[in-house]
């Protein structure tokens, strides 16, 4: 099969499986964020002055980018994180191409897009876009291993842009300038030689995240730009509530298959191989189990591993065939096509905010616990900087946003918000500041809307 007609059935399998989503505003919470961040920029907000995220700036800009689109929003970043999909999944045949056999190649990336439908890459979380530089560099490097190409300078580089989307790629990262080192020691036995090469591939990987903070720091901002991207991560804290337990053996669930036949793959692979593959397996496992609390897209870097493992094995048809029924089955358990449910989620999220709008009128109001395209939709002023929910709701967010959520809260509720918008809070609610809405809500709200798991709360005066 040539690479023309694994491009062109992935393109077609890519579409078949991210159509019933596109265009709907609901797909995850966090996404909801990205985009209001990335809208907000267009108006002249700076993140993490203007409005707080601890995400790195490469992936707000990544969602702005996308609002260049002539399209609905939600569309937009939708097509934009479908074609990342589609060229990750080819770029991942191609580097099984040159790993193994030739007839991994197309099962290899189908693979990959059928699992990220299923641990929540349905939309444009973070690694649906760092996954497709994290490919691209390691497929430079393993050319500059295999073939001697001067390629680990351009690979580290990418490495470093897919930093600024998210930071847990240091771990795949660190790999990759490994390997490169080692294949320079065996090359040449020149102690000087691989030292400057480290310090190449140390500054190419350290050069966006460096330019992010000179920006930053040239617009008088430097310590708003360090404490999200540095100091919160590690404020951020798990509580005894957060059931980390059954979110990780949720993970492995999902993946077992593709993981059996990555095994498979590994114990198949000839050389060096498949030292590269499952060092690179090994530390993008090392990644994930390292950063709770589990969420199921955390998983998600771990697919371009276990993809090109895979795809070591995918030649032979017992595995393809493993792989297929699996991936099937676990479509069709998790509700796939989703008939419907796309413009379910725009009708109702269009009723909300309209039923906002009349009661709020120019003045902002204030979703606690709900979904953050509510300010989208309805294009809200935010009363806050920390429109994110969980920043304000979840107790391990206390001492890691900047400010005391209870009294940010407190600050809200004295302006008197025209409404209140919230729902169930999650189990590690906040204990400070979900009383403070909730008698709020009791002495001077009352309800006017129930839709998507939320009330719409009006003041009565």
């Amino acid at each position: 099969m040539t690479r023309y007609h694994i491009w062109l059935i992935l393109l077609l399998a890519a579409v078949a499986l991210r159509l019933p989503d596109i265009g709907n505003p609901l797909v995850d919470l966090d996404e909801q964020m990205y985009l209001l961040v990335g809208l907000r920029m267009w108006d002249g907000a700076i993140p993490y002055v203007d409005i707080w995220d601890r995400k790195p700036v490469g992936l707000f800009l990544i969602y702005a980018a996308t609002q260049a689109l002539p399209v609905d929003p939600v569309v937009a970043y939708h097509l934009v994180a479908g074609a990342a999909a589609v060229a990750t999944a080819g770029l991942i045949a191609g580097l099984v191409r040159r790993l193994g056999p030739p007839a991994g190649a197309l099962p290899a990336g189908l693979l990959y897009l059928v699992w990220l439908e299923l641990i929540g890459g349905r939309g444009g979380q973070s690694p649906v876009f760092y996954n497709l530089l994290i490919v691209a560099a390691a497929t430079l490097v393993w050319r500059a291993i295999a073939e001697r190409r001067r390629t680990g300078a351009v690979a580290m580089l990418l490495v470093g842009i897919a930093l600024q989307i998210k930071p847990t790629v240091m771990f795949e990262g660190a790999f990759l300038g490994v390997a490169l080192l080692l294949a320079h020691w065996r090359h040449t036995r020149a102690p000087v030689r691989v030292v400057a090469a480290a310090a190449l591939y140390g500054i190419a990987a350290l050069i966006p995240t460096l330019l992010a903070w000179a920006i930053y720091v040239a617009i008088g901002h430097g310590d708003a730009w360090w404490f999200a991207n540095v100091d919160s991560i590690f404020l951020r804290q798990v509580t005894p509530h957060d059931p980390i337990i059954g979110r990780l053996a949720g993970a492995l669930l999902v993946l077992a298959i593709p993981l059996a036949v990555a095994i498979r793959g590994l114990l198949a692979a000839q050389g060096p191989a498949r030292g590269f593959v499952a060092a690179w397996l090994g530390s993008a496992l090392l990644g994930w189990v390292l950063v709770p609390p589990y969420f199921n897209h955390y998983a998600l870097p771990l697919l371009v591993p276990i993809a090109v493992a895979a795809g070591l094995a995918c030649d032979r048809g017992p595995m393809r065939l493993l792989a297929g029924i699996g991936g099937a089955g676990l479509l069709l358990m998790s509700g796939y096509p989703h008939r419907g449910d796309t413009a379910a989620a725009r009708r109702d999220l269009a009723a909300l905010a309209g039923v906002i709008a009349r009661h709020a009128g120019t003045r902002c109001p204030f979703v606690f616990a709900g979904p953050p395209a509510l300010y989208t939709t309805g294009n809200f002023c935010l009363p806050t900087r920390y429109p994110f929910p969980s920043h304000l709701i979840q107790s391990s967010e206390n001492g890691a946003i900047g400010v005391d959520p209870a009294r940010e809260v407190a600050r809200i509720l004295t302006a008197r918000p025209p409404v209140i918008v919230t729902g169930h809070p999650v189990r590690d609610g906040n204990d400070r500041t979900i009383p403070l809405v909730r008698r709020a809500i009791a002495d001077h709200y009352r309800p006017v809307a129930r839709r998507l798991g939320v009330t719409v709360y009006a003041r009565q005066d």
